[in-house]
């Protein structure tokens, strides 16, 4: 038996296994085609606790002790007729019971101010709780540091302060990425109406790239991601910023310039997997339960749509058809 971590990303699912180092990595394209085939894969790993597949979040909980309330939490999808990736998965999870475990994102944390949640969603979906996992498990339990992540679709920054996380900027709610417009100005969300997931994934650097007939260009690039990393200062102390994702290799040296840059995008695996792992360990009561207890996993409670204020709440209530506070 083995633990394992699992990481769903817009581009590709990634599989860590703790135990033997095992990576795996598989187009997304390729699970939404056939997801039954990724969760026997799964299944043939005998997995003791796997950890992930979580989406937006969820406190601690077998995935297939979930419920529809839990599921529509974690995917942010209302629309019962639309069959996403993720959820399909899921779903798959569910009916095999295999012994995975759902993981909080950052609005989840204890140790996250309340005041710093307000209105917020994605201040860094599980995946990147993961991500931390692993810088703390590797390069020791106690930093304080800002990670950066950058992949194919967004950019996230976390802030940790003593092996705690304490605020974050997620890849929907902060400065553009790659794919992503990331958070919209208000005025053009009002002019919008009809958001969908579409645009979401849309209008990001990648666009404005394309828009101009012009090559990926580094500079611009790195120029979003050192105002994701500059916000952060106001509330953590910090001159260690740890890179991943795709991207890190192309920002590395610019982020060097002021901080101590750590480039963990040269492992050549998903950091968030291997995190992941980490994580699922912890949960077995194996390695990684200092770094399960350092980051408060286990205490993480609520949805992501606690913290909106009750106005905002009352404009969102006309547009869903379920009770956002059910639970």
């Amino acid at each position: 038996m083995v633990n394992a971590g699992i990481d769903a990303g817009t581009k590709s699912y990634a599989v860590y296994v703790f135990e033997d180092g095992r990576y795996f990595e598989i187009d997304s394209s390729a699970v939404k085609a056939s997801p039954e085939d990724f969760v026997e894969f799964l299944d043939s790993l005998e997995i003791e606790a796997g950890a992930g597949l979580s989406g937006y979040g969820l406190p601690v909980k077998r995935i297939y002790e979930v419920d529809e309330h839990d599921l529509r939490m974690m995917t942010l999808n209302f629309d019962e007729t639309v069959t996403m990736g993720m959820r399909k998965v899921i779903d798959l999870v569910r009916e095999k019971k295999l012994e995975i475990y759902t993981v909080p994102a950052v609005i989840h944390l204890n140790t996250v101010p309340d005041h710093r949640k307000i209105n917020r969603i994605d201040m860094g979906t599980y995946d990147k709780v993961c991500s931390v996992a692993f810088v703390l498990h590797e390069f020791g339990i106690d930093q304080s540091f800002v990670l950066a992540e950058l992949g194919y679709g967004f950019n996230a920054f976390i802030a940790v302060e003593n092996g705690k996380i304490v605020d974050g900027l997620g890849g929907t709610s902060g400065f553009p990425g790659f794919s992503s417009l990331s958070s919209i100005d208000a005025e053009l969300a009002y002019l919008l109406r009809d958001i969908n997931k579409d645009l979401v994934f849309s209008g990001g650097l990648k666009s404005y790239f394309e828009d101009r007939n012009m090559g990926f260009d580094a500079d611009i690039f790195s120029e979003w991601v050192m105002k994701g990393i500059h916000s952060l200062k106001a509330i953590v102390d910090f001159d260690t910023v740890y890179l991943s994702g795709r991207f890190a290799d192309h920002v590395h040296k610019r982020v060097s310039e002021e901080f101590n840059a750590v480039n963990l995008g040269r492992i050549g695996k998903k950091i968030s997997a291997i995190g992941a792992s980490i994580i699922a360990s912890g949960i077995s009561g194996k390695d990684g339960r200092e770094v399960l207890e350092s980051l408060e996993i286990l205490s993480a409670r609520g949805t992501v749509l606690d913290h909106l204020t009750s106005d905002v709440a009352r404009f969102l209530r006309e547009n869903i058809t379920f009770n956002i506070h059910n639970k």
